[in-house]
């Protein structure tokens, strides 16, 4: 299957600028979203069902797993497992891949992050 940015929807949440390219609907082994934000994403969630896979296009930051800090910068690749908390800090651009396709009754937000704080 084929997905064009001109067919995806664009949306913001938790300080991210998103332009969602498919769901579970159109495809079910997997989900592809494109990212930019400039300061990160401001909560800190999991998911229950899916792995996310993000590969950083360009920009730096630090990505939280599990209250570990992990610095990344374009070329990385993050992968965290289901039920594995996490946000990130940084300007950045990057794609994000979920598999099985993300659905919103799996993820559970943990709380809030004030990502200037560090």
């Amino acid at each position: 299957m084929i997905f064009r940015r001109d067919d995806a929807f664009h949306t913001s949440k938790h300080d991210v600028d998103m332009w969602i390219y498919n769901g579970k609907d159109d495809h079910e082994h997997a989900a592809v979203v494109y990212q930019e934000t400039a300061v990160g994403h401001s909560e800190e969630f999991r998911h229950h069902k899916s792995a996310f896979v993000f590969y950083v296009i360009e920009g730096s930051g630090e990505w939280i797993i599990e209250d570990e800090v992990f610095p990344v910068a374009a070329t990385d690749v993050i992968i965290v497992p289901p039920g594995k908390r996490f946000h990130y800090r940084g300007q950045l651009k990057q794609v994000c891949v979920t598999a099985p396709a993300w659905e919103a009754e799996h993820e559970e937000s943990v709380r809030e992050v004030d990502l200037l704080s560090g």
